[in-house]
């Protein structure tokens, strides 16, 4: 132990404080103070200052006096100067304090997006540990990206070693030799290397020391994965900005009172940067004070011109920025970004990835891949790809350059349609299949075999196919634009989605009429007659089953009608015209029976029960839903044998058997939550709440309608008013 580490000890002990609190007060990680005291390392002038103010002591005068500068090289001091304000990097901050506690050598790696602030971090942090070093700080602009070429490696170390006092004709002519010179002056130092925008992994793989008493500081749009793989660096992703730490940056930039007096425009401009800190320093230079209402006059301007309006020229111009990331790219990559520009979702997977490219689902993931490592594209999570919206603009404006973009969209077009028609025969086995084309070369649709995986995809793909059909509707896909919406109708009513359906059938609607498919249009009106039910706008619902059963009576498609027939006959009821209701029953029994639609059977057997039960039939209700179940459990329809046991429920409360009641609705709700039939579950949950209010279960109720309340405030149904009024 050294004279200085043992007085070090001496001190802290009798201060009564740990290795760990003296670290705190002196700012030194306790792996390097443990080292001190034990004397296997030097101790430095300023440390000894630091403990001296701390405890009271005279360690100082334990540090020999160093070289006169006069017959030295002054030590390095190469970080260039930084704005000392930074916006909410607090985490990143302290995960990269965290870096330096280990004993071994701290490389941390800053990666992230074009314009995310990776410099900017680089340096305040830099700055900040400055005096953990004081042998000096290296530093490095490495033009890994940029305009000019990059910076070579063996270039950076002549100038390090020649900063570090190696007189020019002792350097090695190689690289390596180079390298292995810069590991030995730095071996015995406490040195800070900074290296900013590093092309890749091998770029910086000479400029490593050796020795854990240095640390490197490394920012790149690359992930450098083989960095952090073999050598042991540590990987910081910066992440966008969200709206809020967005407009702290503005007011930073251009004073609170500017931010606080036009909220919603300062607002609107963190929007149109992308949460990018580069946009959001460009757009505060552009606001021009001078104006009334400045923010606004910049965001009138951004949203018609996006990119142009983010440009300041030489290197400030988010394009220019964008393009460099691109130019790095292989071409099957390059081309695979240029395309996602014309992919309409929120977030895409390999194998759609795949039918956008015309490519493998191998091939793709490689590209994929490929962009995730260069920040161009980011994984939002497991498998599925995007990227923010500027970078999307970029994109798209790059897809321009491809030849063949409507092949792309036509095989992405086909890729979801013929999915999704293979999963709306999982979800609804007994449904007739729609007739459609081969899906087209290269288009590569999955093949959904089972329930769950399939409405996995759907829930996953959702958005997705809600844009890819306005899509279809805004390029002349007419085929797509009304057969996607028919594909997607049953997964929209099983969660419940009726606004989505309501708009998509719209489309499929107008389309149909556009180029005169009358059986298409039959269908559209029977779907929207549907949709319209199960939002309780009833008026709706009468008009669009009408002109169904009109156009499907002059095909002669019997079964269409029948179903459309159903619909009119469940809103009568709903509207408490009970006759009505019956007939229209009769009328979709005596359909499906002729044309042998054994579903469609039970489900008017079901529905007459149903509707003779509110008319005080009981008896007669329960030989028409036991009909009805009897044909389901045939068919082993799993909708269908839910939808009955609601009816039975109903029933058997109505005749006063309770407990059967109650079991019948459970049954009823543990079908709909196997299916994922949300809406239905909801429903059969408030009947069951209903139930459990005669038999004086007062908690059992309030738990029912409390389940069936959450749901349809998720879907924002007008039935969720009717549940809460019997829970308040």
């Amino acid at each position: 132990m050294s004279a200085f580490g043992k007085r070090l000890r001496e001190a802290r002990q009798a201060a009564g404080w740990s290795l760990r609190e003296l670290s705190a007060r002196v700012h030194y990680n306790t792996g390097y103070l443990s080292k001190i005291e034990n004397g296997l390392r030097p101790a430095s002038i300023e440390l000894a200052k630091r403990c001296d103010a701390e405890l009271g002591t005279t360690l100082a005068q334990l540090i020999p006096p160093s070289i006169p500068r006069s017959t030295q090289r002054p030590a390095p001091r190469q970080l260039p100067a930084h704005d000392p304000r930074i916006v909410d990097r607090a985490g990143d901050i302290q995960a990269l304090d965290d870096m330096l506690d280990s004993d071994r050598m701290t490389i941390a790696v800053l990666s992230g997006t074009a314009g995310v602030g990776k410099t900017t971090l680089a340096l305040h942090w830099a700055h900040r540990i400055q005096h953990r070093f004081p042998d000096g700080q290296l530093y490095a602009a490495m033009r890994g990206f940029g305009a000019q070429p990059p910076l070579e490696a063996s270039r950076v170390l002549r100038g390090f070693l020649q900063d570090m006092g190696v007189a020019p004709q002792a350097i090695p002519a190689e690289e390596d030799e180079r390298a292995a010179m810069f590991r030995s002056l730095l071996a015995d130092k406490q040195i800070l290397v900074v290296l900013d925008n590093v092309r890749d992994s091998d770029h910086v793989q000479s400029l490593l020391p050796g020795s854990s008493s240095c640390a490197v500081i490394i920012t790149s749009r690359d992930r450098l994965d083989r960095l952090v793989a073999l050598e042991g660096a540590q990987r910081r992703t910066l992440e966008l900005f969200d709206v809020g730490t967005s407009r702290e940056l503005l007011a930073m930039r251009l004073g609170e009172d500017a931010v606080t007096a036009e909220p919603r425009a300062a607002t609107e401009l963190a929007k149109l940067s992308a949460g990018l800190p580069l946009a959001l320093s460009i757009v505060a230079s552009r606001v021009n004070k001078g104006f009334q209402t400045p923010l606004q006059s910049l965001v009138d301007e951004l949203t018609d011109t996006r990119l142009d309006g983010l440009d300041l020229g030489e290197t400030l111009d988010l394009r220019t920025v964008f393009s460099w990331s691109c130019e790095r790219l292989s071409p099957t990559a390059a081309r695979m970004f240029r395309l996602l520009g014309m992919f309409p979702g929120p977030d895409i997977s390999a194998s759609c990835a795949a039918a956008l490219a015309g490519t493998t689902v191998g091939q793709a993931r490689r590209d994929l891949t490929e962009l995730v490592r260069a920040h161009l594209l980011s994984e939002l999570r497991p498998g599925r790809f995007g990227f923010h919206d500027l970078l999307r603009v970029y994109a798209t404006e790059q897809a321009a350059q491809e030849e063949s973009t409507r092949d792309a969209v036509g095989r992405v077009l086909d890729h979801y349609l013929h999915t999704a028609l293979s999963g709306d025969k999982q979800l609804y086995s007994n449904q007739s299949a729609l007739p459609t084309d081969p899906p087209v070369h290269g288009a590569r649709p999955l093949e959904l075999t089972d329930y769950p995986n399939t409405l996995r995809w759907f829930d996953v793909e959702h958005h997705s196919l809600m844009a890819c059909i306005q899509l279809a509707a805004d390029h002349g896909w007419d085929e797509h634009a009304w057969q996607l919406p028919r594909a997607l109708a049953g997964f929209l009513r099983l969660r419940g989605h009726w606004q989505d359906w309501v708009n998509t059938q719209r489309i499929a609607l107008r389309t149909a009429k556009r180029i005169g498919n009358q059986a298409a249009q039959a269908d559209a009106h029977r779907l929207l007659a549907q949709a319209y039910h199960n939002l309780c706008e009833y008026s709706e619902t009468v008009h669009h089953a009408e002109h169904a059963i009109e156009l499907y009576g002059q095909l002669g498609d019997r079964t269409g009608e029948a179903l459309a027939h159903r619909h009119l006959a469940w809103t009568y009821h709903e509207k408490t015209d009970y006759e009505r209701a019956m007939a229209h029953h009769r009328q979709a029994l005596a359909l499906f029976r002729w044309s042998n639609h054994r579903l469609g059977e039970a489900s008017s057997l079901n529905g007459l029960g149903w509707t003779t039960a509110h008319l005080g039939d009981h008896q007669a209700a329960l030989g028409l839903c036991e009909q009805a179940l009897r044909i389901a459990d045939q068919l082993r329809d799993k909708h269908m044998q839910a939808a009955v046991r609601d009816s039975l429920g109903f029933i058997y409360r109505r005749i006063g058997s309770l407990g059967r009641a109650a079991e019948h609705y459970r049954q009823a709700i543990a079908g709909f939550s196997e299916l994922g039939s949300s809406y239905f579950e909801a429903l059969s949950l408030n009947n069951l709440g209903d139930v459990q209010q005669a038999e004086q279960d007062w908690a059992g109720a309030a738990e029912s309608w409390t389940a069936a309340k959450a749901i349809l405030d998720y879907l924002r149904h007008p039935k969720a008013a009717e549940v809460a009024a019997k829970l308040s």
